[in-house]
């Protein structure tokens, strides 16, 4: 009978249901319904808050009393929905799906309330890292990030060291403090505006800062993940040590690539960004980082394991053009 029960004790906790149009079928907990997305926590593919539109959506059950209303009257019971229309088992009418639709569970502030409002998740995180190019060696590196998202934008915040070394020699010394602002996180175009500024010591550069604006377009994008493309144009600023190279002020592309799949036992993520100048080709530098997230329980701690590249076009001597990164990291998230 403990059996049993532990068998069909998830199947209760996450009793709701979804059946999206491209024949996915979901379980889980069904949060909301505000500005044309269905808002649902999947256990299956992580913790994390899955936002679907409900255009791709055919049908859903939530077994709960939650709220229903289209803009008008508020209806309550458990809900179920197909062919674009939901109704409340406490009442005969039903409500198109649609931008006005709202849902809510009793406990929670009506959507259009909340959605108003920045919703914001902090992390912190530290690992252990190895390094290869000039040098090969070994250290850490330690992040702390702020995100806020809200029905129409994204602010991001955060800022990284990473300190490695080879016996006395130092491969990597650096530090970057970053700002991004994203609209319409559920867009397919989206404008963003970034800046990044800090050092590298270990490449000999003493002040480095670069802000661009440009545009995103959302290529693909579903339960799992999303595909982003971003195009921009910005201003690129670096001062190098004991004059080893005359001060770089040059207006820069700015190109960047973002992937995102959850695999159900872990998150995969990948990461390219190229600045190349607008004045000198051969003077660009190309960032890249893929990672997984794994071990993610119940609670704020999970494993990131990863490999980072860092390509220079135009290195201060002796720098070698391409570093390679790995780490272990230990990752810290909360609301």
């Amino acid at each position: 009978m403990r059996s049993l029960c532990a068998f069909l004790l998830p199947l209760v906790l996450w009793a709701d249901t979804a059946s999206l149009k491209d024949g996915t079928f979901l379980r889980g907990r069904i949060e909301r319904i505000v500005d044309g997305r269905m808002e649902m926590v999947v256990p299956a593919l992580g913790s994390a808050l899955h936002r679907i539109p409900l255009s791709a959506v055919e049908s859903f059950l939530v077994e709960d009393d939650v709220r229903l209303s289209d803009g008008g009257s508020v209806r309550r019971g458990s809900v179920s929905a197909t062919g674009g229309r939901a109704v409340a088992s406490g009442s005969a009418e039903s409500v198109a799906l649609d931008a006005r639709t709202e849902l809510w569970r009793e406990a929670s502030p009506r959507p259009r309330v909340a959605a108003a409002e920045r919703r914001w998740t902090t992390q912190a995180d530290l690992d252990v890292s190895g390094r290869s190019g000039a040098t090969t060696g070994g250290g850490f590196s330690a992040g702390f990030m702020m995100r806020g998202e809200s029905a129409e934008n994204v602010l991001s915040a955060g800022v990284r060291t990473v300190r490695t070394t080879a016996g006395t020699q130092v491969a990597a010394d650096e530090l970057h403090a970053q700002l991004s602002f994203e609209t319409n996180p559920s867009k397919v175009a989206f404008w963003y505006a970034r800046t990044d500024t800090g050092y590298d010591h270990a490449r000999r550069v003493d002040f480095l800062t670069l802000n661009t604006v440009g545009m995103g377009f959302r290529i693909f994008h579903d339960v799992r993940g999303k595909l982003d493309l971003r195009t921009g144009l910005g201003h690129r600023y670096e001062t190098y040590a004991s004059g080893l190279k005359p001060t770089l002020s040059a207006p820069s592309a700015d190109l960047g690539l973002i992937f995102v799949r959850e695999l159900g036992w872990a998150e995969l993520s990948a990461q390219i960004l190229a600045v190349p100048s607008l004045e000198r080709w051969d003077d660009y530098y190309i960032r890249h980082e893929s990672s997984l997230n794994f071990l993610r329980g119940e609670g704020p701690f999970s494993i990131r394991l990863g490999l980072a590249h860092d390509l220079r076009g135009n290195p201060v001597p002796p720098q070698v053009r391409l570093g390679t990164a790995y780490f272990l990291r230990l990752v810290y998230a909360w609301k």
